[in-house]
């Protein structure tokens, strides 16, 4: 493991956070009340990109699923969700389209999700390394 240097402090304001590729790891960077945390871009959930979800106080929310994450500590918050559809969406599709959408959400429902992946974070000089 060695320390890398991804981004100015000033790069990444007060509850923001930036996306860093490190070792060719894309890494997100969040600034939370001044502190500085990285970890993994894709969820542990389906591999989505986190930097694309929603970010507040500290705590990240994957936009495909909605799976939450505290970025402080990696620690998984809550499970996914399905949207709420309503019935009458699907009133006029196909019946095998139906079956096929009951059995994936059958398969997305074993999905475990996992805590992130996080990455120990330094500030020196204003500079913000992760240590990969």
């Amino acid at each position: 493991m060695k320390w890398v240097d991804v981004a100015d402090t000033q790069d990444i304001q007060l509850g923001k956070m930036g996306l860093v590729e490190v070792e060719r790891k894309k890494v997100v960077i969040a600034n939370v009340e001044g502190t500085f945390y990285a970890f993994n871009d894709r969820c542990p959930h389906m591999n989505a990109p986190l930097h694309l979800g929603t970010f507040h106080g500290k705590v990240i929310t994957c936009a495909l699923h909605f799976s939450s994450f505290d970025v402080t500590t990696g620690k998984k918050l809550s499970d996914p969700r399905e949207l709420s559809v309503p019935p009458e969406i699907f009133q006029n599709m196909p019946a095998n389209f139906l079956q096929m959408e009951e059995k994936l959400a059958e398969i997305r429902r074993q999905i475990e999700t996992l805590d992130l992946e996080t990455y120990e974070t330094k500030v020196e000089n204003n500079r913000i390394f992760v240590r990969i």
